[in-house]
């Protein structure tokens, strides 16, 4: 009688409406021999807050929940339901962090991360979709793809990106806003299920701050590898080449068909997050996504031009100032330049329009090194950024990032500053020496 209460209100929890009410699990039923009442085990993952919630939630809904056990069931009495949270789920998923954290390094990601982030999407109605602020080309492909993901599966979703700041204007082919983005959040949003991609900390998800604190519940689907985990549920791939990447097995898990919109969303992901697959986070798994893709209708040439060939002429005035300003340090080892709030106003450039210039300083002969100091052109926001990037192997630029509280990948990471323009050089030289002074020690 346990088993068959328990796999009753499994199938039921689903249908309930309470957002009280988060990711649930039925792990057990223990009836009294008289069937006068049953204690309920749950599991509920996220916070402690979360799940009070749940179990709020729950207790409101055990009338419906026992009404539905008495007719499917078709007992003549019908035990009323408690519900208890289930501890030894805990600690067991605390025993599982106790083993990876004493286990050797090896790859980031694990089965239960993807099953985990798979069962909450299934699971879920109602989601909020982001990214991170001055959001990228993999930021925006991904966070599209999720959206038109979850559509196909019948989900309530709204796609939301906060900030002053416009979205970079070659990426106005998606028509993004025409698809429903929203620059405001949303009046429901404490009520959604917040899934945040390609988002390497928490304080940058959604372009406004606390939005992962009001969430109920947070999906996060990344792959830095400085990424702390800070969602209820995560899938941290860090040998992928993109967010995209990463996405495109979560479909497949899901069994969301790659239509021409889904496929040319996540295209946009891998191209411009590899440098058009020149860059080292190039796999060969990477190139078979991207034929799977082209094959699945991502028109390769609209996206060519709408990202590559769709350079606005302000872009390349304020390019121009970032070239002129550009100095080499350690032998040209080092190539560091920076852009004033003034330049911007000057060619009249938005702030996103500072994209990219730090890959033409990348490729300079010799550089191993390549620094974009700016200052956004608005109120509010810190006194200068800072874009890095790596183009060896013996200097980590997330390790660098890391120091004043920034992040990122290897070869490509970034912070922001107080510091003036002078201090922040002097700060990128030295470490980047450091790094390599040791790589040729050993």
């Amino acid at each position: 009688m346990n088993e068959a209460i328990r796999q009753v209100l499994s199938d039921a929890l689903p249908t309930l409406k309470d957002p009280r009410i988060g990711f649930v699990t039925v792990t057990g039923v223990e009836a009294t021999r008289d069937l006068e009442h049953a204690t309920v085990w749950v599991s509920v993952l996220g916070s402690e807050r979360e799940r009070e919630r749940t179990l709020e939630g729950l207790e409101a809904a055990h009338g419906v929940l026992q009404s539905r056990v008495a007719r499917e069931l078709r007992l003549r009495r019908t035990p009323v339901l408690a519900f208890a949270y289930d501890p030894a789920v805990e600690r067991g998923v605390r025993m599982t962090k106790l083993i990876d954290e004493l286990a050797p390094e090896g790859p980031v990601t694990k089965t239960d991360d993807m099953q985990a982030v798979v069962a909450a999407l299934r699971e879920h109605g109602r989601f909020l979709v982001t990214s991170h602020e001055a959001p990228d080309g993999d930021a925006l492909g991904s966070m599209l793809a999720m959206e038109l993901a979850l559509r196909r599966l019948g989900k309530d979703t709204v796609m939301f990106l906060g900030g002053p700041a416009p979205l970079p204007g070659e990426y106005r082919f998606l028509e993004l806003h025409e698809r429903g983005l929203r620059r405001e959040r949303p009046a429901d949003a404490a009520e959604r299920v917040l899934v945040a991609v390609d988002c390497a900390s928490a304080s940058r998800v959604g372009g406004e701050p606390g939005l992962v604190e009001l969430a109920p519940f947070t999906i996060n689907v990344d792959h830095h590898h400085d990424n702390p985990g800070f969602g209820d549920v995560n899938l941290i791939v860090e040998g992928a080449s993109s967010t995209g990447e990463v996405l495109a097995d979560v479909f497949r898990e899901l069994g969301v068909e790659l239509t021409s919109e889904i496929a040319e969303a996540l295209y946009i992901a891998l191209v411009t997050d590899t440098g058009r697959f020149q860059y080292a986070n190039t796999t060969p798994k990477t190139l078979r996504l991207a034929a799977d893709l082209v094959e699945a209708g991502a028109d390769v040439h609209r996206v060519f031009q709408g990202v590559y060939e769709n350079v606005q002429f302000a872009k390349l005035k304020l390019l121009a100032r970032a070239l002129d300003r550009a100095q080499v340090f350690e032998g040209g080892e080092i190539v560091v330049s920076h852009l004033l709030r003034d330049d911007f106003e000057a060619v009249g450039a938005a702030e996103p329009y500072s994209e990219g210039i730090i890959d033409v300083l990348r490729s300079v002969e010799g550089a191993l090194v390549s620094a974009l100091i700016r200052e956004p052109p608005r109120d509010g926001a810190p006194a200068r950024k800072v874009s890095l990037r790596s183009s060896v192997d013996e200097v980590d630029v997330s390790a660098i990032a890391r120091k004043s509280g920034g992040g990122g990948h290897r070869e490509a990471a970034g912070f922001s500053s107080d510091l003036s323009v002078e201090e922040i050089t002097e700060f990128i030289v030295r470490e980047v020496a450091t790094q390599v002074g040791t790589a040729a020690e050993r």
